[in-house]
């Protein structure tokens, strides 16, 4: 059992930048997750964002955290270009990737932990607006 507000937190001071703000309407959601796991769930996801950012352009990202109907559902989103239409499908298949560096396992990797704790990840995307990802998982 840990403090997912508390885990979500402090991953984001790996990256250490003023462009990523931190939400949560509660100091504390607790729940039934492996701290290492939760972690690399929201890294990825931070990372894909910061990278989806073009060049020149001022970066904003944007975690949230919150507890709906006994499920943590936590929020990523970017202002970055967005994913295409041909590209959607493909987003969590290993080995996807559009960046010229990279395995293309990330996505991948994060849909099977939040799958493992009986969650879902999902995503809307606006070409050139951005993208918000969410993921939800039961607390127990």
């Amino acid at each position: 059992m840990l403090n997912v507000v508390k885990i979500v937190d402090l991953a984001l001071d790996i990256f250490n930048e003023d462009y990523i703000t931190f939400q949560s309407d509660e100091e504390e959601i607790i729940a039934k997750f492996d701290r290492t796991q939760l972690i690399r769930v929201v890294t990825n996801l931070i990372k894909n964002g910061i990278q989806a950012i073009p060049e020149g352009q001022q970066p904003k990202i944007i975690v949230n955290v919150s507890e709906v109907n006994n499920m943590i559902k936590i929020t990523v989103s970017d202002n970055g270009i967005g994913i295409t239409e041909a590209n959607k499908s493909k987003i969590f298949e290993p080995k996807f990737t559009t960046k010229s560096s990279g395995m293309g396992l990330g996505l991948a990797m994060v849909k099977n932990i939040v799958e493992t704790y009986g969650g879902t990840i999902t995503f809307v995307s606006q070409k050139g607006k951005g993208t918000l990802f969410t993921v939800t998982f039961p607390k127990e």
